[in-house]
């Protein structure tokens, strides 16, 4: 009964964030929990929602989108007091209730979603070429593993579309070691462009001690296609 009685007063949030014109991709849930506030950041004074809190952030002195993106992503805090909160990327539309996910984090301090495609950093890395990774910020990753001493291979993948986390010191702090370690790792005044391999790389290496859950994603969500109304099947 005392689990039960400190889970009803705890504070749940789902926070997502759009940035440039893409007001129409923001995805209205299809199942409320009563008891659950829907948080969406955004540059853009035109979005409006009947479910989402909409909060204006035009973070102007930030030229780049994906920068944009990444300091409202992984500092929610900002936004909201809640206890739990569940982070997901825009291209999600949440189809059933977000109740069993929040009380996954009773076990842990964080939940993850592993790559479908991808085991590790080793074989995740590349890929980013193909998304606009440089080959220097490549080099940057794997000079830094390699001070390190730590394997690419060694090293599990997690997607970071959707993230659920506990409101704590720990991920407080794992949050703003990972925009430290992007905006090292970039190059031109921006942050790297990959955000995955460098979240992997934190808990793997510096936060081994983090409580790690699972996400169903499929249990929760339909994914869409980045920036368009088609159903991305994984």
């Amino acid at each position: 009964m005392e689990l039960y009685a400190k889970i009803f007063k705890m504070k749940y949030a789902v926070f997502t964030y759009i940035f440039g014109k893409n007001e129409e991709f923001l995805r209205e849930p299809k199942f409320l929990d009563d008891n659950i506030e829907f948080i969406c950041v955004t540059d853009q004074l035109s979005l409006k929602s009947d479910i989402w809190k909409i909060i204006y952030e035009p973070l102007e002195n930030v030229k780049s989108l994906r920068d944009k993106t990444a300091l409202t992503k992984f500092n929610p805090f900002k936004y909201t007091d809640a206890d739990r909160i569940i982070i997901q990327d825009s291209s999600l539309e949440c189809i059933s209730s977000l109740s069993d996910l929040f009380m996954e984090l009773e076990h842990c301090d964080i939940c993850l979603k592993k790559h479908p495609q991808r085991e590790n950093l080793s074989q995740e890395l590349p890929e980013w070429k193909v998304r606009g990774l440089s080959d220097n910020q490549i080099n940057k990753f794997k000079n830094m593993a390699k001070n390190d001493g730590i394997k690419l291979s060694n090293v599990p993948l997690y997607e970071c579309c959707v993230i659920a986390i506990k409101n704590n010191k720990e991920i407080k702090e794992l949050f703003n070691s990972l925009l430290s370690l992007m905006k090292l790792l970039g190059e031109n005044g921006n942050m790297v462009v990959t955000q995955q391999c460098t979240f992997a790389y934190l808990i793997k290496t510096f936060y081994p001690n983090l409580k790690i859950g699972k996400i169903n994603q499929n249990k929760f969500f339909t994914r869409y296609i980045h920036n368009s109304n088609k159903v991305n099947i994984l």
